[in-house]
Order: C-alpha cells, then sequence, then structure tokens
C-alpha cells in the first residue's frame, strides 16, 4: 500500500466518544502527593484516563511521558514554591518534544502575584486550594485533539517521528482505520539486517495484581539498555466499567528508566472481561518494530488462572508469581501455568520464595506437564534480571521462521 492511497482518508480524534489522556506529575523535590492523588482518582472517576507519573520527576522525564503516552494534557502539582522556576522548564521541555499544543495546568499553592507570569508563558489554568475536582474536569473537557490525516500521519512515522508514533498507537487502540495501518505496517515491515535474523522479540508478562510486575519490567528495561537494545513497555490496567475511566499507574514504577529515548512507555486501559490485555495489541506490536524498538515488552492487567488470551501476542510468555499465592492444589488447575515459557518466583528476597521454588518444580516435574523455565527473582534487591532475559530470549522463542507454538 502506498502513502498515495491514504490521502484521502483523513480521520478525526472524537474525543466525545474517546476518553481524554492526562498526565499527572510532581517534579522537583516536592515529594507531597496525597493531593494529587485525590485528583487522579477523581478525574478518574469522572471518565479521564490518568496517566500518573509520581513524585521526584524531572521535567524531561515528564515531557517525553506525555510525548509517548499522546496525551492532550498536563497536570503538575507544586506545594514547594519552586514554581517560577520549575514550570518553565517544564514547557521549555514540551517545546523540546514537539509538543507546544499540548496544555498544561498547575495545582497547588501560588501567591496571586505570580499568576499572570505563569499564564503569560502557556500555563492554561491554576488550580489552587479549594478547588473542586468537578470544576477541574470540567475545564478539562472543554478541548479536543486535532483531525489526523492517516497519510500524513505515516510520512511522519517513517521518518522516525516519535509523536507521530503516540498518535499511531492512539488511533490503534481507538480501532480506527485498522485496515489501512495494518496493510501498510506489512508493506513497509523493516528490511534491516538485525529483521532478517528475527532479532526483534515481544515478551509478555502476566500475573496476579500485586506479584510486581511492573517493577520486574522496569529492572528489564534497565538491563536490556545497558546491552544497548531499545525497549518499548505496552502496560495494561483495568479500565472502569462504570465510566470508562481509568487509573493507569504502571508507568510510576518505571520513572527511573527516563528520560532517554531508547525506551517508550505506554499506558493501556482494559476493557472488563478482556482478560487483562488491551485491543488489538498484536497491531501496536508490530508498529513498534516498524519503527525500530528491539524489543517489545506487554504488562498484562492483574489476571485470574483462565485469563490466557496474551499468550497469542508474544514470542515468550512470563508468569510473574509470589511466594504464599497459593499452593500445588491451586497450581494443579487448568490456566497460566499450563502455558508459560517462564515461571518467576518474584520477591525471591521473602522467606518463603524457596519453599514455593519445590513445590513448583515438583509441579512442573509431573508426566505430561507443560515445559517451562523457573527462576527466582527480585526486583528489589535487583537479583535474577540477567538469567531472566537469558531465558525468555533463548532461540526457541521465536516466532518467526518456526512452527506455530501449540497449546
Amino acid at each position: 500500500m502506498t502513502i498515495d492511497h491514504l490521502t484521502t482518508t483523513p480521520t478525526t480524534d472524537d474525543k466525545s466518544a474517546a476518553h481524554v489522556r492526562i498526565v499527572l506529575a510532581k517534579v522537583g523535590l516536592d515529594g507531597h502527593d496525597r493531593g494529587i492523588k485525590v485528583v487522579a482518582r477523581g478525574l478518574r472517576d469522572a471518565g479521564f484516563h490518568v496517566i500518573y507519573g509520581g513524585i521526584w520527576q524531572s521535567p524531561n522525564a515528564v515531557a517525553q511521558a506525555v510525548l509517548d503516552e499522546d496525551a492532550l494534557w498536563l497536570g503538575i502539582s507544586l506545594l514547594n514554591g519552586a514554581h517560577l522556576t520549575l514550570i518553565p522548564q517544564v514547557i521549555e521541555a514540551l517545546r523540546e518534544c514537539g509538543l507546544p499544543d499540548v496544555r498544561l495546568v498547575l495545582g497547588g499553592i501560588v501567591p496571586p502575584k505570580d499568576i499572570p507570569a505563569l499564564t503569560e508563558i502557556g500555563v492554561s489554568a491554576i488550580f489552587g486550594p479549594g478547588t473542586s475536582v468537578a470544576e477541574i474536569a470540567a475545564s478539562l473537557q472543554s478541548t479536543h485533539a486535532k483531525a489526523t490525516n492517516v497519510a500524513e500521519l505515516l510520512v511522519s512515522f517513517q521518518q522516525r517521528n516519535r509523536r507521530s508514533l503516540s498518535r499511531l498507537l492512539t488511533m490503534i487502540a481507538a480501532g480506527q482505520q485498522l485496515r489501512d495501518i495494518r496493510d501498510w505496517l506489512n508493506a513497509n515491515r523493516p528490511a534491516t539486517e538485525a529483521s532478517a535474523k528475527n532479532k526483534f522479540r515481544t515478551i509478555a508478562f502476566t500475573g496476579n495484581g500485586g506479584v510486581g510486575k511492573s517493577s520486574l519490567i522496569a529492572r528489564l528495561v534497565a538491563e536490556l539498555r545497558s546491552r544497548g537494545q531499545s525497549v518499548a513497555v505496552l502496560s495494561c490496567d483495568p479500565q472502569s466499567p462504570i465510566t470508562g475511566g481509568a487509573l493507569l499507574g504502571d508507568r510510576i514504577r518505571m520513572s527511573d528508566c527516563l528520560p532517554d529515548e531508547g525506551v517508550f512507555i505506554r499506558s493501556l486501559p482494559v476493557a472488563s472481561g478482556s482478560q487483562g490485555i488491551a485491543s488489538n495489541l498484536d497491531l501496536m506490536s508490530q508498529a513498534l518494530e516498524g519503527f525500530g524498538f528491539d524489543v517489545v515488552l506487554i504488562e498484562t492487567a492483574g489476571t485470574g488462572q483462565g485469563d490466557i488470551a496474551i499468550r497469542n501476542f508474544a514470542d515468550a510468555l512470563v508468569l510473574v508469581m509470589q511466594p504464599e499465592s497459593g499452593d500445588s492444589i491451586q497450581w494443579e488447575k487448568a490456566g497460566l501455568l499450563e502455558i508459560a515459557d517462564v515461571i518467576v518466583i518474584h520477591k525471591s528476597d521473602l522467606p518463603s520464595a524457596e519453599r514455593m521454588e519445590g513445590e513448583l518444580r515438583e509441579q512442573l516435574s509431573l508426566p505430561g506437564h507443560h515445559p517451562a523455565t523457573l527462576i527466582r527473582v527480585s526486583a528489589a534487591k535487583n537479583t535474577g534480571i540477567p538469567e531472566l532475559w537469558e531465558a525468555i530470549s533463548h532461540p526457541s522463542f521465536n516466532r518467526v521462521g518456526t512452527a506455530p507454538r501449540v497449546f
């Protein structure tokens, strides 16, 4: 498919149907985060998709988060009186990322005499103490994304424009023009030496909520970057079945990885009943491959025993478990243990990790059980990470040039 074929198919991001994306973060040394967490929950309940970046963020890291998340808004909370120093730095970082149209709002304690200077440099709104979440939500709902022309977007994507990648992922997530995008990506697969040798890999991480998937992925990202590999992360979090809002907080565990042009993190809302994965993950992964990333790491939302759909989207499937999360009777039940390529006993610094390893090895040694590699890892202690990568990068986990995986 040629670009010319798409020049007559513009598409508009209809924010009346989609959910407004906003990044919330605290920059500088301000560690008071109770207020911003209240706002994050309130905006989630109002139907927003809130990407929470956490505390102690640098202006450049925040700007990269806005860029990669394709957010319309950036909300900064400051209580340390450094607004006249830090906010200009944030605005400059946004401009350097090619995001002059992203709207910035500021919350916290800002003296009235400083407000004109902040609005003059581009702050859209300032919400002081006593502002209700309803007022904030009403203000943020007033903005709509501009129309997107697919042809122009793909030209820019082909030129390795990072914002075009982010916008393309937004379209894919929304189910817009999927056939045209897929056809174009198929026709323009990278014909590089790395692609020919099939070095590109997609690795999926799944497991119950709270087992530490995000912290584990953050450590693995750092390991891969130390080996000179570029990494993209697709991180899935639950979406409210009532409002459609979502609090997308996995990025906070990976904040130490940023800013870094070799790392791309995208937070994805997951509708209830979707087995912990966002829509069109395969096409998103293909877009990231086409952009040039070496590895894509997919993190599911917290999953149950029967949530196995993720197996179709990755070269290797990593099941993350933790001590005291079940016994042999639970593991006998049909589900994830049957299809995992690698099983990680995470938080292996806990006292009962050794016992869990013994029980799992006994389970895996039973006749007819699906073969899997078992590894003990601790993100807190930073142990087992190189061994984990060696296991999941094994040539046997390879979707191209081999027989299909059979389950």
